[in-house]
């Protein structure tokens, strides 16, 4: 079974949704994942001048992305966004995201795997479920 509930392909660098053992993640194909819940775009640090996919425990460069990719990217995943040192990440909305709804999506199709997920461990993004779930129900109730 795909875990796999969002694919972004920016040209360079292909980027994916996936649900882990502690919650849905974003994750270069290929590469590092990242909580959703914990991941940000940077720019300009002073170790890293370029843009960057951060979250505490690891960093993904994206030295191959302009910065309307790197916007395309934020705007897919609702992910905030850094662009000087000295500043807090903002913005970003992931439950409004394409990436969210491809979340829910794959929720539907899988609730009995996304519950076993949820309750077998802790939740990087927490609430991830519920919310997938609501979002669910309104979407039934709406048609």
């Amino acid at each position: 079974m795909s875990m796999r509930f969002y694919l972004l392909d920016l040209d360079t660098m292909h980027f994916e949704g996936m649900v882990a053992a502690d919650g849905p993640h974003i994750k270069q194909m290929g590469g590092v994942s990242i909580p959703i819940g914990e991941a940000s775009l940077h720019f300009g640090d002073p170790i890293s001048p370029g843009w960057r996919l951060h979250g505490p425990h690891c960093t993904l460069e994206l030295p191959t992305l302009d910065k309307e990719q790197v916007l395309a990217l934020a705007a897919h995943f609702g992910l905030p966004i850094r662009t000087s040192p000295a500043e807090r990440p903002s913005g970003g909305d992931f439950l409004r995201s394409p990436a969210f709804a491809g979340l829910c999506h794959w929720v539907r199709r899988h609730p009995d795997k996304a519950k076993k997920i949820y309750q077998g461990a802790h939740q990087r993004t927490p609430g991830w479920l519920d919310v997938c779930n609501a979002a669910n129900a309104i979407a039934d109730d709406e048609a």
